[in-house]
């Protein structure tokens, strides 16, 4: 895998992985659209507050993540590789924000459909949300029902924190590109820096939401990253992936409060993911959904919980809005997202191996 020779390795596994995640971030989120808590969540019940199974989900969502990022980016330039992640991010983003903001907007805005397209500020509020991914989470004069009754009655999307995260973690990769330092010591450096910082800090920065949100996520990035570049020097082994399962679950247990105890499951995550024996479920003629599936889960689960009213529980709130996810996100992916890929051939842009 060095020099010249340097090739890109498929993963299938992956894309299986991926949309598990995305749906276990659908469930949890039934409970608290639904209930407007996440009190009766199973793995909340089970592991006290703060321990949902859609956590555990976007956790899955960075350690493959950075992963696959870091691996990408051992091919062309920085700029190069900017631009792929672009292409893999924004094209569906930019329609996603459209639909939020044009259509579902005007269905549920408190002004009606005309009121809404003629008095609110779209251009202004839809390059808000493309350069701020959190402020998609709301938008002005629209609610699913009484705000009265919970805050979550304004939010069109409550996952969409995680984007900006992402965004950040491939910056820091294209610039630890630029300067020649994307290396394996210094992800170790990173990844202890932080698993032990909220040791010391339980709120690092209390009046800066993004930056708290950062060292909460960004570790499990590195440590998928990290996890690359052992995978560079030789195939993960079950034997250490079923210590590091038992070692997770021993610390589910005992210190069910530790943000990054979850952490421990990255080695057999990653192990089941690059097996050449283990093998999930192919979703090539699906494609890659995931990211679809996880940009309209929400606004699905509300839209669904809004038609539901009176009759809406987590289980049907869940079961009708799993698989409409699962459509958005193919429509995403072989309507969009797979056409904006190809532009990643453009020749200035092609991936050309690079020696370490």
């Amino acid at each position: 895998m060095r020099g010249g020779d340097i090739k890109k390795a498929f993963y299938p596994n992956f894309n299986m992985i991926r949309l598990v995640a995305a749906s276990t971030v659908i469930f949890s989120h039934a409970f608290l659209i639904s209930e407007r808590t996440s009190a009766n969540e199973p793995f909340h019940r089970l592991l006290g507050e703060g321990n949902i199974l859609g956590l555990f989900g976007v956790y899955a969502f960075f350690i493959t993540s950075g992963f696959l990022v870091t691996q990408s980016a051992q091919f062309g330039s920085a700029g190069g590789f900017l631009w792929r992640r672009a292409l893999r991010i924004y094209p569906a983003f930019v329609v996603y924000t459209l639909l939020s903001v044009y259509v579902l907007g005007a269905l549920f805005s408190s002004l009606g459909i005309s009121g809404y397209l003629l008095k609110s500020l779209h251009v202004k509020t839809t390059l808000h949300a493309l350069l701020d991914p959190n402020f998609g989470m709301t938008l002005p004069h629209v609610q699913f029902y009484d705000p009265a009754i919970s805050w979550l009655a304004t939010f069109v999307n409550g996952s969409l924190w995680t984007i900006g995260q992402e965004i950040v973690c491939y910056l820091i990769v294209a610039g630890l590109m630029a300067i020649g330092c994307l290396r394996a010591p210094l992800m170790a450096l990173a990844l202890a820096v932080g698993v032990t910082w909220q040791l010391f800090f339980d709120h690092p920065w209390p009046k800066m939401r993004f930056l708290t949100d950062f060292t909460f996520i960004a570790p499990y990035f590195f440590c998928g990253s990290l996890l690359w570049f052992a995978m560079e020097k030789r195939q993960l082994n079950i034997v250490p992936a079923l210590i590091f399962a038992a070692l997770g679950v021993l610390c589910l247990v005992l210190w069910p409060d530790y943000l990054y105890g979850p952490m421990l499951f990255a080695y057999p995550l990653v192990y089941i993911a690059t097996s050449p024996v283990i093998r999930l479920p192919s979703l090539e003629r699906l494609g890659d959904v995931s990211y679809g599936t996880y940009l309209y889960g929400w606004p699905v689960e509300q839209v669904m919980n809004h038609a539901l009213g009176e009759d809406s529980t987590w289980w049907a709130v869940f079961a009708l809005s799993l698989p409409t996810a699962w459509l958005l996100g193919w429509l995403s992916w072989h309507l969009l997202e797979k056409r904006a890929l190809r532009l990643k051939r453009i020749s200035l842009l092609q991936r050309q191996p690079v020696s370490p």
